[in-house]
């Protein structure tokens, strides 16, 4: 039986039943992926001698 006094709850991000948009496991999950992905790469060169003009 259906319970009124619940509002009803529908992910608008993945169509789930069992939560809202807000409390979406997948929403949050997909923003830590991406925040990974923004982040800049740290691009390490091999050091060489010759490289400073002081010597």
């Amino acid at each position: 039986m259906l319970n009124p006094d619940t509002p009803a709850k529908c992910c608008s991000y993945c169509g789930g039943r069992d939560h809202d948009f807000e409390e979406c496991p997948k929403r949050k999950a997909d923003a830590e992926k991406e925040k990974v992905q923004r982040e800049p790469a740290v691009i390490r060169l091999p050091y060489s001698r010759h490289a400073s003009s002081n010597q």
